[in-house]
């Protein structure tokens, strides 16, 4: 039965008649109390009640006319605006504006059912009882279970006023969703203040009813709004000590605060007993349909102590900005930057993270916008940091190499002039004509050195020079093989003191090229012939002035400022074709196996053009022609292409690729299969590559490449790339002769006598290896990876994302915590799985010189039970013989709780030992305080 009651304004005494007219109610309200006073109502001014009241009851309805009065029996419900209730017994009087809800008590089931359901604006309240005035808007509820924010308020006893707040009672307030919850907030009263924050009297922690000692006079727990930018208040801090030198501390407290649904921010600091500190601050931002993103800044004055030593304070600090456009309109504006000090990682974050043993870090931020069709345009800022290696003494990373860039990019896409309006066939309207111009400025504290390579005669001079690039490998290889700090003498601190010399070594490289595509051609039918030009060159803000000095028989060399340019003309040509061949087996599901074959050859010359922008010294001769004097480029190690110590002026190159691509032709097992043969890659790619410049002055054979990738079985990953050298080696190093000489501090000398020579007196000559009887070429260098995973049929389904609408306010925060924590988030849902990877690389400096790389990586994980999960992660490196860095986790969902246990027996390095941790914490984000931690680490510099 369902019936309408009309609006009406309700008298503050009895209405003089009332009248039941078929399913409806009327009031008679044409006449009114002169002490009534209206209150306007937020949908209408027009009186008190200013909206439709619908009510219904699955059982009967009785109406007392002269009351005012209506009972509701059985799945009673009534509506009134925003204003929802549900019960098994409703009482509806008219004349006091009241409504009356409660349960009944249920002989079969002996249970009490129907409880009263209220919702309104201000959330759900599932009650024993409730009284509630429409008219005041405040109400009495008994035996009150309210949703507030991520947790949820129970009483007793309950009073509402009209701004929604409630005043509960021998309440409790808890984030676990049982009936019976884990773990509770037991408080005499609590104060609900509508959509901000609950106010809590003195109050104690009770874990499975049994209460704790743990209490506090009073409390605060924000209430995350609706648009979820949550409450600002304050951030409390964690406590605890840190063995590793710097004490107690109190770290990660602060303020949040909740700026608008767009942004927020927090402002944290940290403090040590032993003078570290620091400060940080962080922001989250959103526009919905194009941006989003966040922003951190981190400052740290660490000072660590221990009984034996004090090591010298240490500034660190972080930048981290990640900002993800949408793709809307011409333009775009993206940002990935993860900036900071060389030891920050080190002291700052948990030794489980990624972070911490990363020594690489890479940004970027990138701006870009296209006009037209055909007109595109970018800026960039790119930032590259080597941290360095660990010192034992300092406790520190040192020689940290940091390279910072800034370019702009503007380009023409190559567009057909014949053919704007759209061609007719003609060959000539394929013509095609392009434009790319870059310019970018580089900054780093590398020392700016002599390039000496290939000038053929050995140094005089007091300036750093480039000495032998394979004595620099062997030197930095066996410092790693001996985990030992090694001194970079290319290296200048980032500091105010270098910052001169640094920016002085700034390098400005600016490129320009106008490709010009011609008509492709059809030789044979099968051959695709590609021909091409190219105008590019490099555009320059200093280069270099050579004068002979004859008392000294050497060349003094000054750098000159001022924007010159240099230019290239090449031609190109490009022609390439694809072979079928199968082979028919027919040997049970084998059908065939089918090759695919891909080769190409190109051709590429450029003229010598650059009689402009090199020096020639007729005192010295070519060191590879004794018949030339020697040429040098004026842009000798300023970069660019006429920078380059290979460069020769005049070029040319031919280059050839041969791509091959095998699979297996399967009949299928099933006969109700949608096709009756399915492929099965054995290989995806097997590439052999290299390249002839015949006018090189030595090696005019590239190095062959030699790459092959697929996937066995659907299971394991294989990737393999070697290098292999052409030229053969032998012990008859030749002396060069001559001086070159660069004044700096004319009365000290340094003199080099000639290139190193390693201990097994060999090095590359230009004979062919066949040649010499040293078989076809030399491998330079191996590497070949493999990796698989092993896990239940399913567990690889990407997951889907939950319906944001469907959440509820627990779930939508622990998602949030999961998207800012990845590493830390373990799917329970998963039974198990093991991830294997291996890595070999071998690296032949000389024929008789190696060295040998190779690890075996093993993660894996096992859901004991679908609560408990052990994690393991581990390895072995057989070139250290020893265990890569080990680390074994047990992770038990507690519902409510979380519970995570990591023990790290080995850390892959010998200056730390082990280290453990153990976390009992909330997954509520509002009770993240609410925890227990313990770490320790023994025999080294653990985190903490």
């Amino acid at each position: 039965m369902r019936r309408t009651l009309p609006a009406f304004t309700p008298r503050s005494a009895a209405p003089t008649s009332a009248t039941v007219t078929g399913n409806s109610v009327v009031v008679d309200t044409t006449r009114r109390d002169s002490l009534s006073v209206a209150r306007l109502d937020s949908v209408n001014t027009g009186g008190d009640l200013q909206t439709t009241v619908n009510y219904s009851a699955k059982d009967s309805t009785l109406f007392d006319a002269t009351g005012q009065i209506v009972e509701l029996f059985g799945d009673a419900k009534v509506d009134y605006g925003d204003i929802h209730l549900t019960a098994a017994y409703i009482k509806l009087n008219w004349t006091t504006n009241e409504v009356f809800a409660q349960g009944r008590y249920d002989s079969t089931a002996k249970k009490t059912i129907g409880l009263p359901v209220f919702q309104d604006n201000s959330g759900r309240y599932d009650t024993q009882e409730i009284r509630y005035n429409f008219k005041t808007r405040k109400g009495f509820i008994k035996g009150v279970i309210t949703a507030q924010g991520e947790g949820n308020v129970r009483g007793k006893t309950v009073k509402k006023d009209a701004e929604d707040n409630l005043y509960i009672r021998n309440a409790i307030y808890t984030t676990c969703n049982l009936t019976t919850p884990h773990f509770h907030i037991n408080a005499s009263k609590i104060k609900v203040v509508h959509n901000r924050q609950l106010i809590s009297g003195p109050f104690n922690l009770v874990i499975n009813d049994i209460p704790t000692p743990l209490a506090l006079p009073f409390g605060f727990f924000p209430v995350p709004k609706k648009n979820e930018i949550g409450t600002s208040g304050l951030i409390f801090p964690q406590y605890g000590e840190e063995p590793n030198g710097r004490g107690f501390y109190l770290r990660d407290g602060g303020y949040y605060f909740a700026i608008s649904q767009y942004v927020n921010a927090s402002i944290r600091g940290q403090i040590y007993s032993n003078g570290s500190w620091g400060l940080g601050i962080t922001s989250e931002y959103l526009k919905r349909y194009r941006f989003g993103g966040n922003f951190s800044l981190t400052y740290a004055r660490n000072r660590t102590r221990s009984l034996f030593d004090e090591t010298p304070p240490s500034n660190d600090f972080s930048i981290l900005w990640s900002h993800s456009p949408r793709p809307r309109g011409n333009s775009q504006f993206s940002a990935n930057v993860n900036v900071s000090s060389n030891s920050y990682n080190q002291l700052n974050t948990s030794l489980s993270s990624g972070r911490y043993v990363s020594n690489a870090a890479n940004s970027g931020v990138n701006f870009s916008r296209k006009f037209g069709q055909y007109v595109t345009s970018s800026a960039n800022l790119n930032v590259s940091q080597n941290f360095g290696r660990f010192n034992p003494t300092t406790n520190r990373r040192e020689n940290g190499q940091t390279n910072i860039s800034s370019g702009i990019n503007f380009g023409v896409a190559q567009i057909a002039p014949f053919a704007l309006k759209g061609g007719t066939g003609r060959w000539y309207e394929s013509f095609r004509l392009g434009l790319d111009f870059n310019s970018q400025i580089t900054v780093n504290n590398t020392i700016r050195r002599v390039d000496t390579t290939g000038l053929g005669f050995p140094l005089f001079t007091t300036l750093s020079y480039v000495g032998d690039p394979l004595q620099s490998v062997r030197d930095s290889l066996e410092a790693v093989r001996n985990q030992e700090l090694y001194s970079n003498s290319s290296l200048l601190p980032f500091t105010m003191a270098n910052l001169p010399t640094i920016l002085n070594n700034a390098q400005i490289t600016t490129r320009y090229s106008l490709p010009i595509s011609l008509p492709n051609f059809k030789l044979a039918r099968y051959l695709n012939f590609t021909p091409g030009v190219s105008l590019s060159g490099d555009i320059y803000t200093k280069s270099l002035q050579y004068r002979y000095i004859a008392d000294r028989r050497a060349v003094q060399v000054d750098t000159v400022s001022g924007i010159s340019a240099t230019y290239f003309l090449s031609f190109s040509a490009s022609m390439n074709t694809r072979a079928y061949g199968t082979f028919f087996i027919r040997a049970g599901r084998l059908e065939a196996i089918r090759h695919t074959i891909a080769p190409s050859i190109s051709f590429s010359y450029t003229p010598d053009l650059s009689s402009a922008f090199t020096t020639t010294i007729d005192q010295f001769n070519d060191p590879y022609d004794s018949s030339k004097p020697l040429r040098i480029s004026r842009y000798r190690g300023l970069g660019g292409t006429a920078g380059t110590s290979s460069f020769t002026s005049r070029s040319a190159a031919i280059s050839y690729s041969i791509v091959n691509q095998i699979e297996m032709k399967l009949r299928s097992r099933s006969d109700s299969a949608k096709s009756e043969f399915e492929k099965v890659s054995l290989f995806d790619n097997i590439s052999l590559s290299g390249s002839y410049n015949p006018y090189a002055t030595r090696y005019k054979l590239s190095p062959v490449n030699l790459s092959a990738n697929t996937q066995i079985l659907k299971k394991v990953s294989f990737n393999f790339s070697a290098v292999f050298d052409p030229y053969a080696y032998a012990d008859n190093i030749k002396n060069p002769t001559g001086v070159y000489w660069i004044p700096d501090l004319p009365y000290s000398y340094f003199y080099q006598t000639g290139p190193y020579v390693n201990a097994y007196r060999l090095n590359k000559t230009d004979r062919l290896a066949i040649n010499e009887g040293q078989g076809l070429a030399h491998l330079q260098n191996l590497n070949f990876y493999l990796s698989t995973q092993f896990a239940p049929k399913g567990s690889q389904k990407p997951k889907v994302a939950p319906n944001p609408q469907n959440q509820t306010p627990t779930d939508a925060a622990e998602l949030r915590n999961i998207n800012r924590n990845p590493e830390d988030y373990v799917d329970f849902s998963i039974p198990w799985s093991v991830n294997l990877s291996y890595t070999f690389s071998l690296t032949k400096l000389t024929p008789a010189e190696s060295q040998i790389i190779q690890a075996l990586q093993v993660t894996g994980d096992l859901s004991l039970t679908p609560k408990w999960k052990i994690s393991v992660q581990s390895g072995f490196d057989f070139s250290a013989k020893a265990p890569s860095l080990t680390t074994i986790s047990v992770h038990r969902d507690l519902h409510c709780w979380d519970m995570n246990f990591s023990y790290t027996p080995f850390s892959g390095n010998r200056f730390r030992s082990n280290f453990y941790s153990f976390d009992l914490r909330v997954k509520s984000a509002i009770l993240q305080d609410l925890k227990i931690s313990r770490r320790r680490s023994s025999g080294g510099y653990g985190y903490y």
